[in-house]
């Protein structure tokens, strides 16, 4: 009996044989791809790969270059590049080649990571070897693929590796899933592809993988599902890079933010400035209410929505938003598939029509077509905040007194998060300041805080910092200095008159009188908020301390809800009337205006993401992740409604009002 041998065994003697080939002479990666690496065509075959229809690509690849130093010979090391865009218009495949060039061009070891070990398969036997590997016949000779040595010179078999080498120099490759932290490679440049879905702490060690190399070149590639978190950041973070179109008039305008709009059908068959424009409902109306149903295969193109000026998708222009972060050498690319010229616009309009029918098709063409994050977990998004901050005339965070109750809240950690909210009733509130304070200040700043905004009461994360914040609550409760040992040695009922006047009533297990309190989230769902005689062991007698528990879950829901509508089915009455405005409202975030303003909004969207469960529905809020002034908010709800509200205002009843699933989420771009 004959053993059939793998794929990858039988791939690997067909391209190494010997490795006395060489690669030739290539420039640059432009001149790599342009005459080396092939493309597939819908018919199955194989041709040049062109950057004609792709032009938007070609910044992105002139980029790679100079971070290589493909023209002037001196790399930059210590460079980000995020190509942050729609689906299927080729960012893998560029990746994959890119691969190819630094390894059997440059020969330096290269390392591409994907969220899982399953997608590597894939990835290998669908893309990197029949329409990278297979289509350049230079490649043969010169590598081994299943095999690379690790970073104590050992050979690996593995799936998604290869080595190649010219019999002077060698380099490696590796595709690799990150179900766990990487520690066994060397790089000269690692790649992430769909970050979004690769846990963050991990993702950190593969800057560790590159310490050896005088490159240490990191990019990531893939669509923005996720707001301020994964592929987004990744764009917001560098130089924020998006493409524009030239309109006439020194005016330039950018197709996916002003989707549908500028997109028209030519009614005649050849574009006119009084073509009707595509709409939110899926049809085409002209300026004088006349509508087009849509059809498939009539003649769309994109035009400039005020003017009908016709845009030149094959001239895209470059523009970075923060050009400043260049010089720090972080760059990020935003491409939807608009930019693409060789996308049909047909395609677009198709699409569009499912997605303004179902929410869940919606959340698709916005992240895969118009490369904007969106998804139907995280519930507080960039529209969402910039409700919260128009609702009523803006305003700027302040630590000036107010003649309304506030109340503070505040994560800890080595970095400490304060947040402190204005209660005007229970249907106005707002944000009116927000901090981070280093741990080593943690005590101080906080008590100067709680008397300058003049809080009524202030509520504490319990953990890591435990005993700074139980410090607090012996400050501003007025329980320093105090002789304790009369309150030793009482029966669990007793009730417990502090000095300060915070009182502990053991009858019914509740606090009174609150200025402080720490929480712990220790309650199961559903299981209210339970007061805590905190004890303080001192070696012969007892301190005692105020503690809250609650739940995590419920406690973030709640400030969640705050910036939520009706629109969002979250259903507020107020004397028998739906309140159709968010109860929160934000500070305005405009040039001037305190960091912290952007970091604020930047949390609340973060930690406003909910996990999957197991039946793939949202279950609880995200954990470890830059949520810390969302949790300073929510503490300082809990310091709202256990600290006492001065402001007399009618009750209102909420629910958030559960929709079949196809109706969640909906509203108008």
């Amino acid at each position: 009996m004959i053993k059939q041998r793998g794929a990858v065994a039988r791939l690997s003697e067909k391209l190494s044989g010997s490795s006395n080939g060489a690669a030739p002479k290539v420039a640059s990666f432009r001149e790599f791809l342009e005459r080396h690496a092939k493309v597939k065509t819908p018919g199955g075959e194989y041709v040049q790969y062109s950057l004609v229809g792709r032009e938007a690509l070609i910044p992105i690849v002139e980029t790679f270059d100079l971070v290589l130093g493909s023209h002037t010979g001196e790399p930059l090391p210590d460079s980000t590049i995020d190509l942050c865009g729609g689906a299927q218009f080729g960012k893998t495949i560029l990746a994959l080649n890119f691969g190819m060039y630094l390894t059997a061009c440059q020969f330096r070891n290269w390392g591409y990571y994907l969220p899982d070990d399953d997608l590597v398969e894939g990835i290998v036997d669908a893309k990197l070897r029949p329409d990278v590997i297979e289509q350049i016949d230079w490649l043969g000779p010169l590598m081994q693929v299943g095999k690379m040595d690790d970073k104590r010179g050992r050979s690996v078999n593995r799936k998604g590796a290869f080595q190649v080498s010219d019999g002077k120099r060698k380099a490696q490759g590796m595709i690799r899933g990150m179900g766990k932290i990487p520690t066994s490679f060397s790089m000269d440049a690692v790649m992430e592809d769909e970050k979004d879905d690769i846990p963050a702490k991990r993702s950190k060690y593969l800057t560790g993988r590159m310490t050896a190399s005088d490159l240490r070149l990191r990019s990531s590639i893939g669509t923005q599902r996720l707001h301020a978190a994964g592929q987004q950041k990744q764009w917001e973070d560098g130089s924020q890079g998006i493409y524009v179109f030239d309109v006439g008039g020194d005016r330039t305008i950018n197709l996916e933010e002003n989707w549908p709009a500028c997109c028209r059908l030519a009614v005649d068959g050849k574009p006119s400035p009084t073509d009707p424009k595509l709409t939110n409902a899926g049809e085409f109306r002209d300026d004088k209410g006349n509508a087009w149903p849509y059809q498939p295969g009539a003649n769309y193109y994109f035009a400039d929505p005020d003017t009908g000026h016709v845009i030149d998708r094959s001239q895209p222009i470059l523009k970075h938003l923060k050009p400043e972060r260049i010089k720090l050498r972080k760059w990020s690319f935003r491409i939807s598939q608009f930019a693409i010229g060789a996308m049909p616009i047909n395609q677009f309009v198709s699409r569009w029509q499912d997605a303004i029918k179902d929410p869940e098709m919606m959340v698709v063409f916005r992240c895969d077509v118009m490369a904007l994050p969106s998804n139907v977990e995280q519930a507080i998004n960039p529209e969402v905040i910039l409700r919260a901050r128009t609702v009523e005339a803006p305003f700027d965070l302040s630590l000036a007194p107010a003649a309304v109750p506030r109340f503070g809240g505040m994560d800890t950690g080595n970095r400490c998060w304060f947040v402190s909210r204005d209660v005007f009733s229970d249907a106005r509130k707002r944000i009116n300041w927000a901090e981070q304070i280093p741990l080593s200040q943690m005590v101080a700043r906080a008590e100067s805080l709680f008397y300058k905004l003049g809080l009524s009461c202030l509520s504490i994360d319990a953990n890591p910092a435990v005993n700074q914040a139980i410090a607090l609550c012996y400050k501003l409760n007025g329980l320093e200095d105090i002789d304790w040992l009369p309150f030793n040695g009482k029966p669990d009922e007793a009730r417990l008159q502090f000095p300060g006047g915070l009182t502990w009533n053991g009858a019914s297990k509740r606090w009174e009188g609150l200025r402080c309190f720490v929480v712990e989230f220790s309650v199961k769902q559903g299981g209210g908020i339970v007061h805590k005689l905190g004890i303080d062991p001192q070696g012969g007698f007892n301190k005692f301390y105020p503690v809250i528990r609650c739940n995590r879950f419920e406690s973030i829901d709640r400030v969640v809800n705050e910036f939520l509508t009706p629109a969002e089915n979250v259903i507020r009455v107020v004397d028998g009337k739906l309140l159709e405005e968010p109860v929160m409202r934000l500070p305005r975030k405009e040039t001037g205006c305190l960091p912290i303003v952007e970091t604020l909004e930047a949390h609340l969207i973060t930690g406003s993401k909910r996990d999957k469960g197991s039946d793939g529905e949202a279950s609880d809020y995200v954990d470890k992740c830059e949520n810390h002034l969302m949790l300073g908010n929510a503490y300082s709800a809990l310091s709202e409604l256990i600290g006492g509200h001065a402001v007399v205002a009618a009750p209102i009843e909420s629910e958030t009002i559960e929709r079949p699933r196809r109706d969640r989420g909906r509203r108008a771009l």
